[in-house]
């Protein structure tokens, strides 16, 4: 689903120079023009170019210029802007960190929080699931000479309030000098008296939050006392609730001390602390925060928050700079946060340069792979068994062994869990291509390990954690990843353990049938998958709300039976030297069915030549069972192209691709469905029953770039044009991680799940995406292969 998150049901690029660790994407154009173009796009004679209306960047209005960006052991966005000034370019441009557990902090550039999901830490109670929002936001202030009469309080920070219109109160915000997104978020606040530089920074594998304040004096606040305070605003909720003041009483304080204390609400606790400074115990209720883009979605979209206290830190006069350090987690980590920190630091920058160094970062293009690779690191995240604790990540980003289940990759923040379908989809770019070989093994162990009757789960619950099972594709794309893995030179003792056992498990389980509403079954007349009811939605266009399934796929779907068709002859070739006559028998299986496939799905009168998009089963008059061919033009069919072994003959393959370009194509995602069907919606707006009915019928997905830009190569042979051409489909989205292009609604440094269909492409859904980094860095490695 795509309102209410799916785990919960209710050419060249200018101005770059590169290195093996370090790429520096220099000074660029004003943000506040969005007509200025850092792109100078690769266009082979014989290709189409997205239509003009389609490539347009929305860029965000940062009321100034992006300064010089690092990229290398961190990915840092800086923009200047003009003192005074709130631009709505950062107020609605998003930033994420990730703590490799699930848990994240996010929020606008502005430092307003604008949705239910923007916290400071959202903590995986049973990573990557059991999510609590612990610390929601921190109303810091500047105090001038606190102990005189008259004292003057200058705010730095910002929210929206129900009832104050498009007002932002206090007016923090106002003395905003810059933002930046490196390893921490961080806001530089200049006023007549001081600079204030707050950064927030997640503790790698910790459920913890480091919040650090400098303060350094300017101008009018030479000799004054000053005092800089720093109030918590929690909740402990459910990160997709609401909470308000009626909760008081479920609220208490614990272990109140000089530098902190615990706050606790129905079995959740968090413990704040800091470093230096001082804790004065102050409870307070703040009402009524207004979140907008809750609000746009129609969803409930007030709260209120609790506050425990205050801290705080002086600057005496003399004193030129001041530091506060205040930490937040479930746990009281102890030692010294300070040091905590400088370790995060070290082995955060080890690992992603090791990241970079694997994908071969220092090839052309190294700033785009670099990014896509950092990018990628996100999505990443420990998986706790049901007996499991703690968990920690290694210094190199890999789980410790203590107390872990495995790796698993979340599909999208902020609202998605660890999908089976998102994660096969994305392995290979997120683990492989990076060169996460260990990683890709214990992720593909964790989804063999809860394979049932054959199937891969299509997701665990984010409150029980239980797996759930309701998906045709998943072991389909399992059977691909592993595969990919082993071809990569993993394990290959895994392999015949663990891997083999599981694939051939799978194809089994498919030739049988599984009853039931998944009707899961190989038709044994003409040996196609054919899968669901008109009451399920089992393949990836799965939106359905209210009893309404938006795209009712039941039956024969055309990318479920070239997943089939190729992973029966990919996995032939994977078991060949184990055991050559069972790899003969699932080679022949496969050539049936790919004689049936292009018999069935080829639809010569569509758009001149294209494949059907599914085949529904109905009774014939004669009692049989009659397959219904459905003519919609979507992009499932781009599949039995872009997969290593595809069932159509190269002329086929051609038009499908022209298909998908000419009618599906856009800068920003492919389009589920051809603009000129009746049923077509190009906006992705409304309350959520609006947006489910346009998710998959004309919403643009950047994951389809990939499969997309690969289809074009494989159709050609991977001829020198036709990388040139797929370079051409993946660019307009790459270029949205240089600091030129980040868009108005979008996230630094990631990409999104969904686009408009129709221009301008908003970003819309999960702000970071996992198969939307994967397929375009996966691929981008292989057109860079050469």
């Amino acid at each position: 689903m795509s309102g209410v998150p799916r785990g919960v049901k209710p050419r060249t690029v200018e101005g770059i120079e590169g290195g093996a660790t370090g790429v520096a994407i220099l000074k660029g154009p004003s943000m506040a023009n969005p007509t200025m173009s850092r792109r100078t796009p690769v266009k082979p004679a014989s290709s189409p170019t997205v239509p003009a209306a389609n490539v347009q960047a929305h860029r965000a209005d940062a009321g100034g210029e992006v300064d010089r960006v690092g990229l290398g052991s961190e990915l840092a966005l800086s923009y200047r802007m003009k003192a005074g000034v709130l631009s709505s370019g950062l107020a609605e441009t998003e930033w994420l960190l990730t703590n490799g557990l699930g848990g994240f902090a996010m929020g606008s550039a502005a430092g307003v929080p604008l949705r239910r999901y923007h916290a400071l830490l959202i903590a995986a109670t049973r990573p990557p699931v059991g999510r609590v929002a612990v610390l929601n936001a921190m109303v810091d202030r500047l105090v001038i000479d606190p102990d005189a009469a008259g004292v003057k309080a200058v705010e730095l920070s910002g929210f929206r309030f129900a009832g104050l219109g498009d007002r932002v109160h206090p007016d923090g915000p106002s003395r905003l000098e810059s933002f930046s997104r490196g390893r921490a978020a961080a806001w530089v606040y200049t006023t007549p008296a001081a600079r204030i530089t707050r950064s927030v920074q997640l503790m790698r594998g910790e459920n913890t939050v480091t919040i650090e304040y400098t303060v350094e004096r300017v101008g009018t606040g030479t000799g004054v006392p000053l005092r800089l305070t720093a109030r918590p605003l929690v909740s402990l909720r459910d990160f997709h609730g609401l909470i308000r003041r009626t909760w008081a009483d479920r609220f208490s304080l614990r272990d109140v001390g000089a530098r902190g204390l615990r706050v606790e609400r129905d079995g959740i606790s968090a413990v704040l602390r800091s470093e230096p400074g001082k804790f004065r115990a102050d409870p307070q209720w703040w009402h009524d925060f207004f979140y907008a883009i809750d609000a746009d979605r129609r969803q409930d979209c007030v709260e209120d928050l609790y506050s425990p206290g205050e801290f705080s830190i002086d600057l005496a006069p003399g004193e030129a700079c001041s530091r506060l350090l205040v930490r937040a987690g479930l746990e009281d980590q102890g030692g010294s946060i300070d040091d905590e920190l400088a370790r995060d630091h070290k082995a955060r920058r080890r690992h992603i340069e090791g990241l970079i160094a694997a994908t071969n970062a220092a090839r052309a293009h190294a700033c785009v792979l670099g990014a896509l690779t950092i990018a990628a690191d996100g999505f990443v995240v420990a998986r706790v068994g049901e007996k499991g604790k703690g968990v920690r990540l290694g210094e190199a980003g890999n789980p410790g062994e203590a107390g872990r289940a495995g790796v698993s990759i979340i599909a999208g923040y902020p609202w998605f869990g660890d999908w089976g379908r998102d994660t096969f989809v994305s392995l290979p770019g997120l683990l492989l291509a990076t060169g996460r070989l260990d990683e890709a093994r214990e992720t593909l162990r964790v989804f063999a390990a809860h394979r049932r009757n054959g199937l891969i789960p299509n997701l665990f619950n984010e409150h029980t954690g239980e797996a759930e099972y309701n998906t045709v594709d998943a072991p389909l794309w399992f059977i691909h990843s592993a595969c990919a893995y082993v071809e990569a030179g993993g394990d290959r003792a895994f392999w015949k353990s663990d891997l083999a056992p599981a694939c051939l498990d799978i194809v089994a389980t498919f030739r049988r049938g599984i009853g039931g509403e998944a009707n899961i079954a190989m038709d044994p007349f003409d040996k196609l998958v054919t899968a669901g009811t008109s009451a399920t939605q089992l393949t990836w266009m799965d939106a359905r709300r209210d009893g309404v399934v938006f795209t009712p796929r039941f039956g024969k779907a055309v990318e479920i039976n070239a997943l089939w068709i190729s992973g029966l002859r990919r996995l032939s070739g994977a078991i060949g030297r184990d055991d050559s006559q069972a790899a003969a028998n699932l080679n022949d299986l496969g050539e049936t069915a790919a004689r049936s496939f292009r018999k069935s799905f080829w639809n010569e009168h569509g758009a001149g030549g294209c494949l059907y998009d599914c085949l529904t089963p109905s009774e014939s008059s004669a009692g049989q069972v009659a397959w219904t061919p459905d003519g919609s033009i979507r992009p499932n069919q781009i599949f039995a192209v872009s997969l290593p072994h595809s069932p159509l003959a190269s002329e086929a393959q051609r038009a499908v691709v022209r298909v998908v370009k000419e009618r599906l194509w856009t800068a920003r995602g492919v389009r589920t469905l051809d603009p000129v069907d009746p049923r077509y919606r190009g906006r992705y707006e409304g309350d959520l029953f609006q947006r489910d009915g346009a998710y998959h019928n004309g919403t643009a997905w950047p994951w389809l770039l990939g499969p997309l830009a690969e289809a074009v190569m494989r159709a050609e042979g991977f001829s020198a044009a036709s990388r040139a051409e797929a370079r051409q489909v993946l660019m307009p989205i790459v270029e949205t991680l240089t600091p030129g292009a980040v868009e108005r609604g979008g996230c630094v440094g990631q990409i999104a799940e969904i686009y408009d269909g129709d221009a301008p492409q908003r970003p819309q859904g999960c702000v970071a995406q996992a198969w939307s980094v994967a397929e375009t860095l996966r691929v981008w490695r292989m057109i860079e292969a050469g």
